[in-house]
């Protein structure tokens, strides 16, 4: 994963979760030690699971909430890092999911073809509605969630999303229906 998830995370528990003494206690509990994730160089999977898991376990709070939660966190923060691809002022949270989502990915994807991120796809129903499939080794699905979330509290919309399968309970790819309310 690349190291620009990190930073985010790093950014989450800075900001919303203690401050830099809670990110160096994540860091020890994992015995990283001090470290600093480069944005563009890839790190192993597992160092971001054990970081979130000790992240759940410091907070008392099960794994999916933490991760749905840092989703939030991040999902604005993306449109800025990748705010080439969003192209049009005037867009909102499906807007994005749906034009922008799998383009930054596949661009990604170009820059370094062993790279393997997840495979985003969304088939927009109406205005208010769009069903986004997922699928990644990483089944990072509550962080889809939660990015959905966040977008939609940066530009003032709620949404309702119900996953009619996922791959936590042994579907190929997780489906969600995102419907703004």
């Amino acid at each position: 994963m690349y190291g620009m998830i990190f930073d985010f995370l790093r950014e989450y528990v800075v900001e919303r979760h203690g401050g830099k003494e809670t990110w160096k206690a994540l860091l020890d509990d994992n015995d990283y030690g001090y470290k600093i994730y480069f944005p563009v160089k890839e790190y192993p999977d597992e160092e971001i699971v054990a970081l979130a898991t000790s992240a759940s376990k410091a907070l008392n709070l099960p794994l999916p909430d933490v991760l749905e939660d840092f989703g939030s966190f991040v999902g604005p923060k993306l449109t800025t890092f990748y705010h080439m691809y969003v192209k049009d002022k005037s867009w909102k949270t499906l807007d994005i999911i749906e034009i922008a989502g799998s383009s930054i990915h596949d661009t990604i994807h170009q820059h370094n073809p062993s790279r393997k991120p997840p495979t985003i796809s969304s088939k927009r129903e109406s205005d208010d509605y769009l069903i986004l499939t997922y699928h990644s080794h990483r089944k990072l699905c509550p962080v889809v969630r939660g990015v959905v979330r966040g977008l939609g509290e940066k530009y003032g919309e709620r949404f309702r999303i119900v996953e009619s399968q996922c791959m936590h309970k042994g579907a190929e790819e997780c489906v969600m229906h995102i419907t703004r309310i």
